[in-house]
């Protein structure tokens, strides 16, 4: 094992509690703020396409929940009654997380708003007295500790077969919760720290019983909350919590990327975060994209899908080993993890919708998709210059041949949404057939940072 500890000393969770202690809303730039303001919109979508796609796992999870009981603090959205704070943050993260078209960050190999958000809500909520303000705040100090941490211990924590949205997700709510109580450095060191010590989260979900994927950012979320309140208790979790020969990046990697610390408070890494416009894992965006193009091309030289003998995309190790496993879907969950269905169904409708995950494939598409060869071609994945894409190929039954590159799937910060496009996927993800989806875009850009958080329930009313 190559040694993790490639600065003498090092103190990772006391950089960040550092960082989250003396951040302040002023110190946030208006342009990440507005980034922020998108997010927290793009979470309200997930949210309701992840209540529209795991239902039956939802309901399960509703009734386990409700009949816990506990005090009622805070609000989930597919419930009339509250729920203890963390039982709140526990259901909202996993209905953000349920339809996977929830944001994500490259480097960090996994998504935030899930469990930040959910944890910051439902505990602001059950405290009565926090602000917007507040709330961004906290917001931003877990988007920096999850992107950072995790990113420090990628590709590593991925190899090993944990999900970084569960194991580094739960530092990110211990530290955004923390902050969000206003705990000193050294309360918040105490919140990671403890958080360290419940992390939990693989990836096998990707392999089956997708289902339970949202449970990694609902633990994240419950124990963020439940640290947080133990350290603002006195409780101190262990020193070291990161570095130590059997702390989690020991745990979770063979190599720490301590360069990832760079920028920490001056670069805001929420601005090189991603948001999905496709309910499926990130890894199939690239090969949707690539389709659409093609089939633009096709119906531009007026040829036929039916004319193409044989496709191959040229993608990534990464995404074929956790998307490109499952040719033919046999439920919604394994259509969220199946780069052959998602891409010819974007190839023959036009779109790839919350419906087309409902439905399951036609014999067109089962046709198609057995044309469908991938191919690793790890160059279409570079860290460092941001690239993770594909190379789409059709051959026809003419002899000719189109190619079709994507570099940056729509969302990426390179390529990044518009307000318009978070309305249209707002209105997608809630079926909207009333114009919530232009009320809750208006809301969330006309928030007051100084009007009280209130519940997660606000801005729907």
């Amino acid at each position: 094992m190559r040694e993790v500890f490639e600065t003498a000393g090092q103190d990772t969770a006391k950089i960040f509690s550092d960082f989250a202690a003396s951040l302040t809303f002023e110190d946030i730039p208006g342009d990440v703020a507005e980034t922020a303001r998108l997010f927290i919109a793009d979470y309200y979508a997930a949210c309701f396409a992840g209540r529209f796609v795991n239902r039956r796992f939802n309901a399960a999870l509703e009734q386990i929940l409700t009949n816990m009981g506990g005090k009622e603090e805070a609000s989930a959205f597919g419930l009339d009654r509250k729920l203890p704070a963390e039982n709140a943050a526990f259901l909202n993260a996993a209905y953000a997380h349920g339809a996977d078209m929830d944001d994500g960050n490259r480097k960090a190999m996994g998504h935030i708003a899930a469990h930040v958000l959910s944890a910051v809500f439902a505990l602001a909520e059950s405290l009565g007295d926090r602000t917007w303000k507040d709330v961004i705040t906290a917001m931003i100090v877990g988007y920096e500790c999850y992107n950072r941490i995790s990113a420090m211990a990628q590709p590593g924590l991925v190899h090993r077969g944990f999900h970084s949205t569960g194991t580094a997700g739960a530092l990110a709510c211990g530290a955004a919760c923390a902050r969000l109580l206003g705990l000193d450095a050294r309360g918040i060191c105490s919140a990671i720290a403890i958080s360290t010590t419940q992390a939990s989260g693989l990836m096998s979900i990707t392999e089956s019983g997708q289902a339970c994927k949202p449970l990694n950012p609902a633990n994240a979320a419950r124990v963020g909350i439940l640290s947080a309140k133990l350290a603002a208790a006195g409780v101190e979790g262990p020193d070291l919590p990161l570095e130590s020969r059997q702390g989690w990046f020991r745990a979770m990697t063979d190599e720490v990327h301590y360069g990832m610390l760079d920028g920490l408070g001056e670069q805001f890494t929420i601005c090189e975060s991603y948001l999905k416009p496709y309910p499926s894992c990130r890894h199939t965006h690239c090969g949707i994209e690539a389709a659409l193009e093609l089939r633009n091309e096709l119906q531009e030289t007026k040829r036929a899908i039916g004319d193409i003998r044989r496709l191959t995309l040229h993608i990534y190790g990464n995404a074929i080993r956790i998307a490109g496993q499952i040719r033919i879907p046999r439920t919604p969950d394994d259509a969220k993890f199946s780069i052959h269905y998602s891409l010819v169904v974007a190839l023959l409708t036009g779109g790839y919708t919350l419906q087309d995950l409902e439905r399951g494939p036609t014999a067109e598409e089962r046709a198609l998709a057995e044309k469908l060869e991938l191919i690793r071609d790890d160059s279409l994945e570079e860290a460092a210059s941001g690239i993770r894409g594909a190379r789409l190929c059709a051959e026809l039954a003419d002899g000719s041949r189109i190619e079709r590159t994507v570099l940056l799937p729509k969302g990426d910060a390179a390529n990044p949404f518009t307000w318009d496009d978070m309305q249209r996927k707002l209105a997608a993800c809630m079926q909207d057939e009333n114009g919530l989806a232009e009320h809750v875009t208006a809301r969330v850009r006309a928030l007051d940072p100084e009007e009280r958080f209130g519940s997660v329930r606000d801005l729907l009313a």
